[in-house]
């Protein structure tokens, strides 16, 4: 599915590529691919493959990349601190599938949709909230449901999230399980030292300078609880210019690194995560798989200048493959051909995993 993407439509996925079985042994990295016989870097672009793998050499600071197929990996600038937009719901999933497994949440409870929807900013997300609505057969106007009283399975509510990338699931999850159960799902995949993000503050606080950007869970808590506060809130706010509103999303917006996430999917992958493992995977596996594996998970996301994917591959031989990358600094024409050109990023992020003349492509750029 592709959406287009404005400046504020912010911490949005689009998913243009095209799912579970019992916990393997835990995996550790595939030995590194050292760089030998390098040609010439093909031309930075956004058209292609190897247009992106040009980007890579041409902006190593702008590119983070892991990858690891089972036999071999290669890694470039991982341990950095960078923006992750939407690719960090793949941990308020886990956290659901821990609470899940535990008994804490029932997949099957009826929320009421207007309980969702308290955590919807619209206009901010790209279309994502309708998207889900319509595909989850709840009749709306495009902002509401037409009936106040719906109700939608939670674990449907969780789809959302993970397919068309909502915002104001990940935020009601936080608001439901609370901020240690988030740090203790990401630990649980090898993730130590997160910091759980708000995906609609983080929106919100785009929009109003003089928001306290330091508190910015606060200021989605008052969105969804203060009816007068969400009514006329930033009616009256002149959106910032390009340069402000990238530097914003830089530092407010969700952060980690390409090591966290790969730590991540690879407790998906080769089974090591635990409890919740099974619902993990039936959420990300929604997608098929490119031979020759039978399972492929991911999550993505995308901000004002950031692009960002995690994938995991899985197949019935027990063969695992990880695929990580974070791009940033994108200006708006950038960013705009990053968008539209989405499935030749998605295919060199595949064709990493598949095939084995891409890994060393790779080492020469990392």
């Amino acid at each position: 599915m592709r959406r287009s993407t404005t400046l504020l439509s912010a911490l949005t996925v689009t998913a243009v590529v095209a799912t579970g079985c019992a916990a393997a042994e835990p995996a550790t990295a595939a030995p590194p691919t050292t760089a030998v016989d390098c040609a010439a870097p093909p031309a930075a672009g956004f058209d292609s493959p190897d247009g992106w793998i040009g980007l890579a050499a041409e902006r190593p600071d702008d590119v983070s990349f892991v990858v690891d197929t089972g036999d071999t990996s290669v890694a470039a600038r991982a341990d950095r601190d960078r923006p992750l937009a939407s690719a960090v719901k793949v941990v308020h999933l886990i956290a659901y599938a821990r609470a899940v497994a535990d008994g804490t949440l029932d997949p099957d409870e009826q929320v009421p949709v207007l309980d969702w929807q308290r955590w919807y900013a619209p206009g901010t997300d790209g279309g994502a909230h309708i998207a889900a609505l319509d595909r989850l057969g709840i009749p709306n106007d495009g902002t509401s449901p037409l009936d106040p009283a719906a109700t939608v399975r939670l674990d449907d509510i969780v789809t959302a999230m993970v397919r068309e990338s909502d915002n104001g699931v990940p935020d009601y999850l936080r608001y439901r399980l609370g901020d240690d159960a988030l740090r203790a799902a990401a630990s649980a995949a090898g993730w130590t030292d997160f910091t759980p993000p708000t995906l609609v503050g983080t929106t919100l606080g785009a929009l109003d300078p003089t928001a306290d950007r330091d508190d910015l869970w606060s200021l989605a808590q008052r969105f969804a609880f203060d009816a007068d506060f969400r009514a006329g809130y930033a009616q009256n706010v002149t959106p910032p210019d390009e340069a402000a509103i990238l530097q914003y999303f830089d530092r407010y917006g969700p952060r980690g690194s390409a090591d966290d996430l790969a730590r991540v999917y690879r407790a998906v992958a080769d089974g090591s995560l635990g409890d919740g493992l099974d619902v993990v995977r039936r959420q990300l596996e929604w997608q098929p798989a490119p031979d020759p594996f039978t399972a492929m998970g991911f999550k993505g996301g995308n901000l004002p200048g950031v692009l960002t994917h995690g994938f995991e591959f899985r197949g019935d031989d027990g063969r695992t493959a990880v695929v990580v990358w974070l791009t940033h600094g994108l200006d708006a024409a950038d960013y705009g051909a990053a968008m539209e050109n989405l499935a030749a990023h998605q295919q060199l992020l595949i064709d990493a995993a598949t095939d084995p003349a891409v890994v060393p492509r790779l080492a020469c750029v990392a």
